[in-house]
């Protein structure tokens, strides 16, 4: 998921990096889980393997020594529930496995277990032999300190949570309902939980998390769980994607380079959802920052009534001004001649719906959050920066900041609770640990580059490279103010492609905010999208 937390303002090391979905972690180990047990029978006719001391899915400690595995002898017990499920479909009912277990993350030269990754994998059964392996997808979730139930239960999964029909939260606790537009349709899928979110635990918290919490080692670390997987799996012969929204895009795209240098492995194809590739294309101090925004604040201006026309037609306006007079205007502004920039800043109010004196005193720059803050000011409101058309009652009118985001901080019960009933009932899961979608604790102690600003482009531009047939989408919500679209299509627009390969990155922009599956519409264009993708992928192989 995505970029800050509480308050919704980038975290940064040299003003640190927009960063975050977060709350707090308990560091504690995670306690063992009972065998797991059958699930509840729902309307799919869930099922889970019977208790079998010789099966995966039975305790270490009931397992007889010839049927244990090397982990089980260093004190790793997996931990796994198999269940068996139904997803109803407009083309008939697609069955399918889902497997909750622990992967062994080893680190150092003597290989020790370091962390217990928690995943979850869904895989089809296959319609035919004839048809090969089928692909998979491996997800991630961003922050950093992000677990990957958002996108699980979100968009991609066979079960979602039932927001309203304009997107807003539902009233708790949330239901799941099945999801017409899982990815599981085209493509086997992985969620995985990075260490210290989701039930994802470090074996020596303080002592070894912290190795998995920078740019590289947190992307080694989640390559290795690919290796891993694909190895236990048997499905190195299948096509292979990753999945990341938010920082999670930012993370796939070093972990694309980082698994063709360490494991050799070339995925086929990468869906960034709602990405940061490039923290400078975004930072609200530089000229660019602000003239990306400025769409998407168009655009959501115009939803909320506060400027003429649709919010599609407002985001071209913008764009047209933003790529021109906004871009010189700002880098020519003399601070000690104002009126000389009177015209940028009267357009720059005509466009985002604010009063132009709230422009001029920012110099033409609006930051997030003023805009957020400014904009229905006179209607006691404030405007979520995840999605500039979700609005809230301020609770803090005289504060110089909003305390919290409205509909961030509205998600996190939303999805724990969903996830942690889910995982009981459907999953079989059975554990006292907490489920941390967001982890502060996380985020807070990541280690940034120090002497730059942190980007992926270099990592992605190697991996399109060195992989000719890689196809690249990036997918983003028009009212996405954390990450707007026009900052990735400047960084597609710069990637060195040869000629007649630029379809091999494409950028999309659909109604919504940063997390555009909360509404139904914004699920199907985001599966869509991704279908066609990973059909294009495959034809090309």
């Amino acid at each position: 998921m995505p970029p800050s937390s509480s308050s919704a303002r980038p975290l940064r090391r040299l003003r640190s990096p927009s960063a975050g979905l977060v709350l707090a972690l308990l560091p504690a180990l995670m306690a063992p889980l009972a065998p797991a047990s059958a699930p509840a029978q729902d309307k799919t006719q869930d099922k889970t393997e019977a208790a079998d001391p010789a099966k995966p899915g039975a305790r270490a400690e009931d397992r007889k020594p010839e049927d244990r595995k090397p982990d089980d002898l260093q004190g790793f017990d997996p931990q796994r529930s198999v269940t068996r499920h139904s997803l109803p479909l407009p083309g008939g009912a697609l069955a399918y496995g889902a497997t909750a277990e622990f992967l062994p993350l080893r680190d150092g030269a003597r290989e020790e277990l370091a962390a217990r990754i928690f995943t979850v994998s869904y895989t089809a059964d296959p319609k035919s032999p004839a048809d090969g392996p089928r692909p998979v997808t491996f997800v991630f979730n961003g922050g950093p300190g992000a677990a990957s139930a958002y996108m699980h239960l979100g968009a991609a999964g066979p079960k979602v949570v039932a927001f309203g029909p304009d997107g807003t939260l539902p009233p708790p606790p949330a239901a799941l309902v099945d999801n017409p537009d899982s990815w599981l349709a085209f493509t086997d899928l992985v969620f995985v939980d990075p260490v210290g979110t989701g039930f994802s635990r470090a074996v020596k918290p303080d002592e070894t998390e912290k190795r998995f919490w920078s740019v590289d080692g947190d992307a080694r670390a989640m390559a290795e769980i690919v290796r891993l997987w694909l190895t236990r799996q048997g499905r190195w012969s299948s096509p292979t994607f990753l999945a990341g929204e938010s920082y999670g895009g930012f993370r796939i795209a070093k972990m694309a380079d980082e698994l063709i240098d360490q494991v050799g492995l070339a995925v086929n194809g990468l869906i960034l959802v709602s990405p940061v590739v490039d923290f400078a294309a975004i930072d609200e101090d530089g000229i660019l920052g602000p003239a990306w925004k400025l769409p998407s604040m168009a655009a959501a201006a115009a939803a909320l009534g506060r400027r003429p026309g649709t919010p599609e037609q407002a985001a071209d306006v913008a764009e047209r001004f933003a790529l021109g007079p906004y871009l010189t205007g700002l880098a020519g502004l003399d601070y000690g001649r104002l009126d000389a920039g009177q015209d940028v800043f009267a357009e720059v109010a005509r466009i985002t719906g604010l009063p132009v004196e709230i422009v001029r005193r920012q110099r033409g720059r609006v930051p997030m959050g003023v805009f957020t803050r400014e904009l229905l000011r006179d209607q006691g409101r404030i405007l979520s920066i995840y999605d500039g058309t979700f609005t809230a009652a301020d609770p803090d009118p005289g504060a110089a900041r909003i305390p919290f985001d409205p509909f961030l901080k509205g998600t996190v019960p939303t999805y724990t609770t969903a996830f942690a009933a889910y995982a009981h009932d459907a999953l079989g899961v059975r554990t006292d640990a907490p489920y941390r979608l967001l982890s502060d604790r996380v985020n807070r102690n990541w280690e940034w580059p120090r002497m730059s600003v942190p980007s992926a482009v270099d990592a992605l531009q190697t991996a399109l490279t060195l992989q000719p047939a890689l196809r690249v989408l990036i997918v983003h919500g028009r009212t996405d103010l954390i990450t707007p679209y026009m900052a990735s299509r400047w960084v597609a627009s710069r990637l060195e492609l040869p000629v007649g390969g630029r379809d091999r990155v494409a950028v999309t922009v659909h109604p919504g905010g940063h997390m555009l599956y909360t509404r139904a519409e914004g699920r199907a264009a985001l599966a869509a999208d991704a279908r066609a993708l990973v059909e294009e992928a495959l034809r090309r192989r």
